[in-house]
């Protein structure tokens, strides 16, 4: 029999709160490694125990992963009624956490779009769709390192075809792409590369559009509104711009796939940018933490309603 989990790892700080339980900052006691563990109490509803075996499946499918871009499985194990689920723990926090000191620049948005693609490309061949593509669930480690998260609500496409699409409501309303709020469409990938371009526009802008309607509304307004454009002042350059609108084509099939997407002009142009630059992110948000918390950039008040919770 296996050793219970407190013999493998050690509780510490609580590192935030998500819609299934707390996770916390974890020590695996033989080699020192610092871990996320995600605490879930089973004694929640049926449909929510589902999403979460669904991400423990989901996630064991990728224990084996050897892309250094989606976050790293290391099992799960039972306490009583709790589930800790233990996965590689990113110091640097999430991508919307930084950007609590301000919009991300150019430069930054390049290099984190270029290796959250190289995550997309690897699950979209296991036939994995992520269906919540956001800010807050890309991830940074102390190096740099930029890596996709929560699986919470990803589905596997299990059909043998390559044009198996699914049909259910999920993901976080403002980064949905108008096929998955469309009553009767089914969607495919795609709808990944619809939720990147969204991304990109928060951490360039601040926000995701449609960011200062209510979430019913933002349901509302997606399908029916033109595909997000940057704004037309000249701080983003043309080849950002073609990006984000090959991301956001109102066709899905239109829209290129991340392999795709990955020999785009714009993401060429950071080739040589090494992911190291993103400690310069995480070091810009710790600074603001130290002075309190005073916006270097106006980001909206709009923000902290939207930030991350693990």
């Amino acid at each position: 029999q296996s050793p219970p989990v407190h013999a493998i790892f050690k509780r510490q700080e609580l590192i935030g709160r998500g819609a299934y339980g707390a996770v916390y900052r974890g020590i695996h006691l033989s080699t020192g490694s610092a871990v996320a563990l995600k605490v879930v109490n089973l004694d929640t509803p049926e449909d929510d125990v589902s999403d979460i075996q669904r991400e423990v499946a989901l996630l064991s499918q990728l224990k084996e992963t050897d892309s250094k871009n989606v976050i790293k499985y290391w099992g799960c194990w039972l306490k009583g009624p709790e589930l800790w689920i233990v996965m590689d723990l990113a110091e640097g926090g999430s991508v919307r956490t930084v950007m609590k000191a301000g919009h991300v620049a150019e430069k930054y948005c390049g290099v984190i779009m270029r290796e959250s693609l190289v995550a997309l490309a690897y699950l979209h061949k296991a036939g994995i769709i992520h269906r919540d593509i956001k800010a807050a669930n890309i991830l940074l480690t102390d190096s740099g390192r930029v890596m996709l998260c929560d699986f919470g609500v990803a589905a596997t496409l299990v059909s043998s075809s390559v044009h198996s699409k699914r049909s259910t409501f999920v993901g976080t309303p403002y980064w949905m792409a108008p096929e998955v709020i469309t009553e009767g469409k089914t969607y495919d990938q795609s709808a990944d590369i619809w939720s990147l371009g969204i991304t990109l526009y928060e951490m360039a802008c601040g926000n995701p559009p449609h960011a200062d309607q209510e979430q019913m509304r933002a349901i509302m307004l997606i399908p029916k509104s033109k595909p997000p454009r940057f704004p037309s002042d000249g701080q983003f350059s043309q080849l950002m711009r073609d990006f984000l609108a090959a991301c956001l084509n109102e066709e899905p099939k239109e829209r290129p796939n991340a392999d795709e997407l990955a020999k785009a002009k714009w993401i060429k142009s950071f080739a040589k940018t090494s992911t190291a630059t993103i400690k310069d992110l995480i070091a810009n948000y710790n600074a603001w933490t130290k002075t309190g918390g005073m916006r270097m950039s106006l980001l909206g008040a709009e923000t902290a309603d939207l930030s991350d919770h693990g």
